[in-house]
Parts: structure tokens; C-alpha cells; sequence
């Protein structure tokens, strides 16, 4: 198959060098500044799959056809990035892998329901064009279609751990009432006519399809009954902690150093269940309080990272602002959340200028 990846950061390189070293034709879509610096091959570090060097072309402009187009961008650079995508192309399946709850509305909106809904839970960094470290020991994708139909009723009990099981999951959830998440049509409705049918079973054999590859390229894959899960699952993780290495200015051994900074985690990990279940997606907080507790003490976040570095606009705005109007809206009280958020926001602001021994890439640049 076909692969492009639109975003050539940490996880859009590490992404391609798993689909090109299982055999898959890739092609990065990286801006001119990227692009020229780019010598044709992804370099990774991994203690998961040792040093790797596999080749990948990479255009400004995707103007070729592909069968899938994986859409790995930060939140704030994602419309910029659309643009670098011809509008006639019409992958058949797009998968975004952004963090945040309101990406794809703006796909569905662009693609139709070709856009499917997913999820990576992976540690890597970019170090220069075409280069990555990938940190984590585990790499995992939850992926759900977002055609009518494919939503339920039903509510989500939705583990926040790393997953690298290639079975088709059966969380169902009622989401949030954006339709895009619930799976229901464009106009709102959430009937299973005929042509909804077949938008769903179009969907869930697209969704096999991508678990089988990904299967094979030693990436992990749960395909789910509900998108609303994939995102939320993933976030209840995320969120606190990208909050509190960001607002520690260090990764979650210096957290867990810091007594109430450790309190202050724990207690946005609980508040973001509690809003996600209010979303229609019930999240195990045990579950989610025991992976915080056993993540490495090295295990830092990409938002740390960006801020640290000096890149700008940083995602905090894009992981912070939906969950908590969801809250606003659901009036759960989330005081750790937000104090961890105005402590963030704070560090972003004093950290205009990258530290030259932490600095990722060049301030501005992130793909």
C-alpha cells in the first residue's frame, strides 16, 4: 500500500519507518524548510526495534494518489498543513492521529467519512529532519470509523494503559455530542438506512484492513466500536500528565518528586475520568492512577518538550480548552485540571526562549 504521512515529527517518522521497514511504499509531506534538509532516509533509535535506516521519499505538496494518508501534525499546525494536500486527491482512508477532542470535525469536513478516528500511544522525538529517537518500549493505535451507524448507545469502560493487541475491541460509548464523534451523519441524525449501512460496513472493513498492516508492521492496533473512546482514552492519560511535567519543567520523576505536584496529577487524572464519563465514556480511574504510577521516571510529554524548546503555538491550548468546556458544560469541578493548566500556560510563558541543551529543533519548526 500507499502511505503518506502529513506531519514529519517524532510520531509521523517513527509511523513511516515501521510501514516502509514492513514494505509499504512511503512518502513524507514535509514543509521546504524540512524538506531540503531532508537526505531521503529515516533514521531511528529505538529500544524497540534497535537502529534503523529505511528510505522515504518526501514532496512539499502531496499531489499524488495514496491509499492512506496519515495526518500526524500538532493541532495548531493542522489547517496549514491541509493545505499542502491537494483538494481533488481522495485517499481511501485518512487517519489522524492528533491529540485533542476537536480535530475531526475539520476532517470529517474535508474528507467525508473516508476520515476514520484514531489514537497512538508512543514516546518519540523528532532530533532533526528525518531523524527520531523513539523512547517507549510499547507502541499502540486505537482506531474507530466515524460513518453512520457505527455509534451505540452503549457506555464505554475504556482501559488507559498501553494496548498492543490487535483484536477487535467492543467499547461501545455514547461520545460527546459533536456527530462526528458518535458516529452519526452529517445532518445530526443517527438512523441506519440503507446508505448509512453501507458507510458503516465500508468503515469496519477499512478498519481491518489498517489493523491487519499495522499488525504486521509491529505496531499494536484495538479497533473501536466508538471514536468518542479512542480520543478520550487517550487524553485522560495525556492531559494530566503534559500538564504537570510542562507546569514541573521536567519529566514525571521530577513530578513525583514533588509532593504536591504528585497530588496535583493524581487529581486531574481523576477529574478528567470524571469528565469523560459525563462525555458518555466511562474510563477506569484505578486503572488510569496505576499506569501513572509505573511510567518510567524518564517519561516525558511532547507539550514539555515544545515549550522548553520554544516552538509556538504549542498544543496546550488544543488538549486543555475542549476538555474543559466539556466539564463547563457537564459542571464537573476540575480544580486540579485547571490549576495545572494556568501553571502550564504560565511556564509557556516564561519559556519564550529555548534552553540550547534541551532545544529539539529550531524554534517555529515542527515538520
Amino acid at each position: 500500500m500507499r502511505h503518506a504521512i502529513l506531519g514529519a515529527g517524532g510520531v509521523g517518522l517513527a509511523l513511516g519507518a515501521a510501514l516502509a521497514r514492513a514494505g509499504h511504499e512511503v512518502v513524507l509531506v514535509m514543509r521546504e524548510s524540512s524538506r531540503s534538509r531532508y537526505g531521503g532516509v529515516i533514521d531511528v533509535h529505538s529500544r524497540l526495534y534497535g537502529d534503523l535506516s529505511v528510505g522515504a521519499r518526501a514532496v512539499e505538496r502531496l499531489d499524488e494518489p495514496v491509499d492512506v494518508l496519515w495526518v500526524t501534525v500538532k493541532a495548531p499546525a493542522l489547517h496549514a498543513a491541509l493545505d499542502r494536500v491537494a483538494p481533488r486527491l481522495t485517499p481511501e482512508s485518512v487517519v489522524p492521529l492528533l491529540n485533542g477532542l476537536d480535530h475531526p470535525r475539520a476532517l470529517r469536513a474535508r474528507f467525508g467519512p473516508r476520515q476514520l478516528v484514531g489514537a497512538i500511544l508512543i514516546e518519540a522525538e523528532r532530533t532533526a529532519p528525518g531523524r527520531v529517537t523513539w523512547h517507549s518500549l510499547h507502541a499502540g493505535i486505537s482506531l474507530a470509523a466515524t460513518a453512520a451507524g457505527t455509534g451505540t448507545d452503549a457506555r464505554t469502560e475504556a482501559d488507559p494503559g498501553h494496548r498492543t493487541g490487535t483484536g477487535s475491541g467492543d467499547r461501545t460509548g455514547t461520545g460527546s455530542g459533536d456527530p462526528t464523534l458518535t458516529g452519526s451523519g452529517a445532518s445530526g441524525g443517527t438512523g441506519t438506512g440503507a446508505g448509512e449501512g453501507d458507510e458503516a460496513r465500508d468503515g469496519e472493513r477499512r478498519l481491518a484492513r489498517l489493523a491487519e498492516l499495522l499488525a504486521d508492521a509491529g505496531l499494536g492496533c484495538t479497533r473501536e466500536r466508538d471514536p468518542a473512546s479512542v480520543l478520550w482514552r487517550k487524553l485522560v492519560l495525556l492531559l494530566p500528565l503534559a500538564l504537570a511535567t510542562t507546569a514541573a519543567d521536567g519529566p514525571l520523576g521530577i513530578v513525583r518528586r514533588r509532593s504536591e505536584m504528585a497530588a496535583l496529577l493524581r487529581d486531574a487524572a481523576r477529574e478528567a475520568c470524571a469528565v469523560a464519563a459525563a462525555d458518555g465514556v466511562a474510563v477506569d480511574d484505578r486503572k488510569l492512577l496505576h499506569t501513572l504510577d509505573t511510567l518510567p521516571g524518564r517519561t516525558d510529554t511532547s507539550l514539555h518538550r515544545d515549550v522548553t524548546a520554544g516552538v509556538r503555538p504549542t498544543e496546550l491550548a488544543a488538549l486543555t480548552e475542549p476538555a474543559l468546556r466539556r466539564a463547563r458544560d457537564h459542571r464537573v469541578a476540575v480544580p486540579a485540571l485547571a490549576e495545572l493548566t494556568r501553571r502550564a500556560a504560565e511556564q509557556e510563558r516564561r519559556a519564550e526562549l529555548p534552553a540550547p541543551h534541551r532545544s529539539i529543533y529550531p524554534k517555529g519548526e515542527t515538520s
